[in-house]
């Protein structure tokens, strides 16, 4: 009976060969998929990050100091309650606190609710007149009753918080976009480790399952394979046609195997960077503007 090795070693090849070719087409394919995900995940970043700067911009246009002062100036409950004395003799804290719960629609910047109430108080405090003997009576004079807003100025002040709740709720918008966008960049690190685990056991596979049992061939019939550590016999297997051959065959395989694992690192590489620039800033509303709420 004939004992003949070389087809032992050629079916084993050619099926460890086959077995690689669909594990590293399917990985490749994978991989494709998701460097194409990554990338338009990236470039919604950057096109997020265009709409964060136009709404800084914006914003920084928008007068919160103006419409502030014009809510205390104008602020009929206010003008009764200094009448009426409930703001004599109070700390600037608690002018500050007593008129922010007063009107909760103001934006507040202390600077600009001081100043404004410093003439209105001058204007609408309780004003006494001395009769002698250091007694005073009270004067109801109407100081200030005419104080009447400038025609248009409602308006204005309307179109002016219209703008600034709109650019409150693209800001709280952007943020969700943000949130989800840096969701999705982490995802993918679920993604691309196992492709690169997967990319390394081919590497080591396809060396042992079919440059080194190709080497053996063409064996003579009825002779065993044989493993030999002599490094002269080594020296002189290295040197044949044979092995230049499937060195070349080694190589090529190879290298693509390391190119894609060069583009998984280079995905790695500008996913943390991604990240990165997906700052806590960006996910903040006081980042956008110390006044939204």
């Amino acid at each position: 009976m004939n004992n003949d090795w070389n087809w032992f070693f050629s079916s084993f090849c050619q099926s460890a060969a086959a077995l690689i070719g669909i594990i590293g087409a399917f990985v490749i394919s994978r991989l494709l998929g998701i460097s194409e995900k990554i990338n338009s995940t990236i470039s919604e970043f950057d096109n997020l990050k265009i709409d964060y700067n136009k709404i800084l911009l914006n914003i920084k246009n928008c007068n919160f100091y103006w419409c502030t002062k014009v809510h205390v100036k104008y602020n009929n409950d206010l003008h009764d309650q200094i009448k009426n004395g409930d703001f004599d003799n109070l700390s600037p804290e608690e002018i500050l606190n007593k008129i922010y719960e007063l009107d909760n629609q103001l934006f507040k910047i202390d600077e600009a609710v001081i100043e404004s109430f410093d003439k209105v108080y001058e204007e609408y405090k309780p004003k006494y007149t001395p009769l002698g003997n250091g007694m005073s009576v009270k004067n109801l004079s109407f100081a200030g009753a005419f104080d009447i807003a400038p025609t248009g100025l409602w308006d204005t002040l309307s179109e002016q918080k219209s703008l600034i709740d709109k650019l409150e709720i693209e800001s709280r918008t952007l943020i969700q976009h943000f949130e989800r966008n840096l969701q999705n960049l982490k995802a993918f690190d679920d993604s691309t480790k196992p492709l690169k685990t997967i990319i390394i056991l081919l590497l080591v596979a396809f060396p042992f399952t079919v440059i080194y049992p190709l080497h053996f061939m063409p064996m003579p019939t009825n002779s065993d394979p044989e493993i030999t550590f002599d490094l002269f016999s080594v020296l002189n297997s290295m040197v044949t046609f044979k092995s230049v051959l499937l060195f070349i065959f080694f190589a090529s395989i190879e290298s693509i195997f390391w190119y894609f694992l060069f583009i998984i690192n280079q995905l790695n590489e500008k996913l943390i960077s991604a990240k990165e620039d997906n700052s806590e800033d960006l996910r903040t509303l006081e980042n956008y503007s110390e006044h939204f709420k």
